[in-house]
């Protein structure tokens, strides 16, 4: 045998090893693999502001947090007011989980509402995608289960007809944080003030103050339910999506699926239970490992 130079070493993503000079592609940036390392463009990707579940943040600086609001909120908005996104929390279940009942998005004079089970309206006619709007730069289409609004300012909007919404965009601002690349700012309040907890900060961005405020009770979890959640769940944890732990640690997705699991039980609990897995998967698919793991027996 003969000894092997480092820069012919192989380097790992996602379970698999590449081979030097191998490419991966991590959000925007395209990585190659030298010397046992991967080296990746510098290009400042687009942020994307996370709401799924029962309902759960990841901000665009990527600060996590629950926040069980029962009314319409502003998600993000550009700053000099270009553009604003909102979503409407409503109760999916006895223990106080509330859940997406529809997503707003305002450009100017145009006025999109996505509304569950009902057809996606542009100021207030009904319209069925694909659709271009070449006036005002909007485009509507179909995208796997997503419906996906685009915008030529540079704002992309997913929504999964249920309780996953992803929005798309560079720097701008809400309950997604005001992408700074700084996690530890993004509780800002519409005062400015920097709150402690996510039911204050959430709160502050409430459309309507008739609603209301939310306090830090956390529902209770259902005793009958909770070993059922834990053992659907579980499967985040296993052998089907370990090629992706190392990328996206499963802990914090595994806990949201077991709160959206347990929380869900007006009905709708297989819904709660997929979309906490696909929000999951969709993380991994972001970092360029595709799991398929919907099948007859899950999801």
């Amino acid at each position: 045998g003969r000894c092997v130079s480092p820069e012919e070493c192989p380097c790992h993503h996602g379970g698999r090893l590449y081979q030097p000079n191998d490419t991966i592609v991590r959000d925007c940036n395209t990585c190659v693999c030298r010397g046992q390392r991967w080296h990746c463009g510098r290009e400042e990707c687009a942020g994307t502001c996370i709401a799924t579940g029962d309902p759960h943040y990841v901000t665009f600086d990527g600060r996590a947090f629950s926040f069980l609001g029962d009314c319409e909120y502003l998600l993000a908005r550009e700053v000099t007011g270009l553009f604003a996104v909102t979503t409407e929390n409503v109760p999916c279940g006895t223990s106080g989980v509330t859940c997406t009942k529809s997503v707003v998005v305002v450009m100017g004079n145009t006025i999109v509402h996505m509304l569950r089970g009902r057809d996606v309206t542009v100021n207030g006619v009904s319209v069925r995608p694909p659709k271009v709007y070449s006036g005002s730069g909007l485009t509507l289409e179909r995208a796997g289960l997503f419906l996906l609004l685009l915008s030529r300012l540079g704002l992309a909007v997913l929504w999964d007809g249920g309780t996953r919404v992803y929005v798309r965009l560079g720097p701008q601002h809400r309950l997604c944080g005001n992408f700074d690349g700084d996690a530890e700012n993004d509780f800002s309040s519409r005062q400015g003030v920097l709150e402690p907890t996510p039911e204050l900060f959430g709160n502050s961005w409430r459309l309507s103050l008739l609603c209301p405020e939310v306090n830090t009770l956390a529902p209770q979890e259902s005793p009958h339910r909770a070993p059922w959640a834990r053992r659907r769940c579980s499967v985040l944890r296993q052998r089907l999506f370990a090629p992706c732990h190392d990328a996206v640690p499963c802990q914090r997705f595994y806990d949201w699926c077991v709160f959206d699991a347990c929380g869900c039980d007006s009905g709708g609990d297989c819904e709660c239970l997929c979309t906490a897995i696909a929000a999951y998967a969709e993380e991994c698919g972001r970092r360029g490992i595709h799991i398929r793991w919907r099948s007859q027996e899950l999801c």
